[in-house]
């Protein structure tokens, strides 16, 4: 396990949370992090994306003839923006099957870690942190 996951795991403050977050704080040698934890669990039917300043989660139906659709609806679960004072980082539980977006924006992948930028990750990634 890394540095920041264990610091996450000992000593994250939660400072808010919503209908589908958790948002935490702590302090790793004077950095402040902002850790956005999903409530709900990703699988192979959860697709996020990140759009402008938005994140969505697109839940896929598991049988779609019984549900009658063959889309997911893709509901809003939380608006970022970069801040200068911490570093956020957007943590999916589980393990979706896309996180379409990254790169973009203002919405950063692993494989393209920055601070000054929203970072995006599956808790696999986190726990590598």
């Amino acid at each position: 396990m890394s540095m920041i996951y264990n610091s996450f795991k000992n000593n994250a403050e939660t400072i808010s949370e919503n209908q589908y977050t958790n948002i935490f704080s702590m302090n790793i040698d004077n950095k402040e992090y902002r850790i956005i934890l999903t409530k709900k669990r990703a699988n192979k039917y959860s697709i996020i994306h990140c759009e402008g300043n938005t994140i969505l989660w697109e839940q896929f139906p598991r049988f779609p003839r019984l549900d009658g659709r063959m889309h997911g609806e893709k509901v809003p679960i939380i608006q970022i923006s970069p801040n200068k004072e911490y570093v956020t980082l957007f943590v999916v539980r589980g393990r979706p099957n896309g996180i379409c977006g990254l790169d973009d924006g203002i919405f950063r992948s692993i494989l393209k870690y920055d601070e000054k930028f929203v970072n995006v990750l599956s808790m696999g990634d986190f726990k590598k942190m």
